[in-house]
Formats: C-alpha cells, structure tokens, sequence
C-alpha cells in the first residue's frame, strides 16, 4: 500500500487531493499544484490523515506540514482547500455543494472545524506542540477575540462546527480570498452545536495535549505539551479512578523521560511505535491500576 501511495498519490512529491483515473490506465491529479482544471493547489484531508495513518516518510511529513502552514493555515484555523471551488451560478462541474451552495457557509469558507482539530492531532503526531496547542485555542468560542483576530463575536457556550468568513457572496469570496489569509476579513461562527463536536475537540486535549489514552486494557501517556504549560496540573479520571497530572515540560521532546505514581517511579513501560518522533509510553492497565490506591492520585509526567 505504501508502495503504491508514494507511485499514485504523491506526483512531484506532494500528495494529490483527488486521483482522476484515466481510460488509458494513468491517474491525473485534481487539488494539485498540476492541476489545470480547478484552479485549486492543496487539499487539506489527504496530508493530515497520511501523516495520521504514517503512510508518508519523515522527510514527506515534513514537507507537507510546511505546505499546511504556508498555504492552508489561515488566523482561524486551518482550511479544506487552498482556494474555494469556482462559482457558475451554481451549474454543477465538478463538486457537489462546492458547486451549487450560494452561500459562503463550511462549503465555501473552507474551515471545518472536525478537519481543523485533526490537523491539531497530526501535529501532535508530529511533535509539534506549539502549533497543537494554538490549533486548540483558535476552535474555542471562550476568549476567541484575544485569540483571532477579526473574530466576530459568536456564542462562547456552544461548539460551532465551522468558521465563516464574513463575504456577503460568492463573487466576492472569490475576489478577496488573499484578505482572509492575510486576516483582513471578519470570520463568524458557523453551524452550531450538533452531535459528535465537542467530544471530538475534548478528546484531542486529553488523548493529544495531555497525552492520556487507554487502549486495550494498556495505558499510554503521551502527552505534547509547548514550554509555556510547563507546570500545568489537570484533573481527570483514569481506569475509573480519580487522578490529577501534573506536567513538567523542560526537554522539549515531547514524549515521556520519567512517570511517577504516587512518588513511585513507573517501570516496566514500552515506547509507542511513532515514524515522526520518539513516541509515548504504554504500560499494562494492570500494573498501573495497585499504584492508584488513594481518594485523590498524583501523577508526574517529567519531558
């Protein structure tokens, strides 16, 4: 599979949006700096998910991360696509709501907040603390204008799925598309609230900022935390019991040197397989859970 992603899917190095496969057996790229048919450069899904995935070497996640901050990462997050899909009044071409919709909504604005907070986790994939943890805040309604700049005032109580740009039309988006890189134009809360939204951001802050996941009976710490969190307590549960995780950031490297439960030092875990960086550390459930004895449980993470 590996083999065949880097021969289709990456011509001239960079991965392609779609593949359009051809009669005559080639695969044409669409999203692409090649492509002459859309006009559209990048296309945001297919690098975080292979860096997700691993499908893409180290030097490869490196060049696409660069291509994500230089060309899709706007002061609102990141978006779907380098430039929206051409408007002919709504005559279907290509795309379907990209197409049709008339309304500069997620099809047009192009910042989907499900697809900005898996950009977060593959930059926690990456190590990337920094971008990880700015990533998280730009999505958060509380103190978004301290945040993003232009921000228009939106519900600080409510996941909203998407962030729109403030264009009164199609026409115009289209026009003044470098305004809203550049963060000239004012950006408003999308769709609202709806049904796997906030788990998902809050499970990227525990699994990806804390670094706490349980798989499989196992316990992985792999917390990506930026300097500046350097001495940060949280209080959460693991293995049904309640713990408090307090965070020492002095390395920089993003994965874990030293755990202690209770003031006992953690033995006997196994470092994560990661392609990008030193991974985590998992350790079975069932030589961690005799370590939480107490109605309130310490545990130091040192990086």
């Amino acid at each position: 599979m590996r083999k065949d992603f880097a021969r289709f899917a990456l011509p001239g190095g960079t991965v392609a949006g779609f593949l359009v496969h051809e009669a005559d057996g080639r695969f044409r790229p669409l999203l692409h700096p090649t492509d002459q048919v859309t006009g559209i450069r990048y296309r945001l899904l297919p690098m975080t998910r292979s860096i997700l995935a691993g499908l893409f070497t180290p030097g490869e996640a490196r060049h696409h991360a660069r291509l994500i901050e230089a060309e899709l990462r706007f002061t609102d997050g990141v978006r779907l696509m380098s430039e929206p899909a051409v408007y002919q009044g709504g005559v279907e071409k290509l795309f379907k709501r990209a197409d049709t919709a008339a309304n500069v909504g997620r099809e047009v604005g192009l910042q989907y907040v499900h697809a900005h907070i898996r950009y977060a986790e593959a930059m926690a994939r990456l190590g990337d603390a920094d971008r990880l943890w700015q990533a998280l805040q730009v999505v958060n309604p509380v103190g978004l204008g301290h945040v993003v700049p232009g921000a228009v005032a939106r519900q600080s109580n409510v996941y909203f799925s998407s962030s729109d740009a403030d264009f009164a039309n199609r026409l115009e988006a289209a026009a003044r598309w470098p305004e809203l890189r550049a963060g000239r134009v004012p950006v408003r809360g999308g769709w609202r609230l709806y049904s796997s939204g906030p788990g998902l951001y809050l499970h990227k802050v525990r699994a990806c900022l804390l670094g706490l996941r349980e798989s499989f009976g196992d316990v992985v710490f792999d917390p990506v935390l930026p300097r500046s969190l350097d001495g940060l307590v949280a209080d959460t549960h693991l293995l049904g019991r309640p713990v408090q995780l307090v965070f020492s950031v002095r390395s920089g490297t993003f994965s874990p040197a030293a755990i202690r439960i209770n003031g006992t030092p953690l033995t006997g875990a196994r470092r994560e397989p990661n392609p990008y960086r030193a991974g985590g550390l998992r350790v079975a459930g069932s030589a961690l859970a005799p370590l939480l004895i107490g109605p309130q449980n310490r545990i130091e993470i040192d990086l």
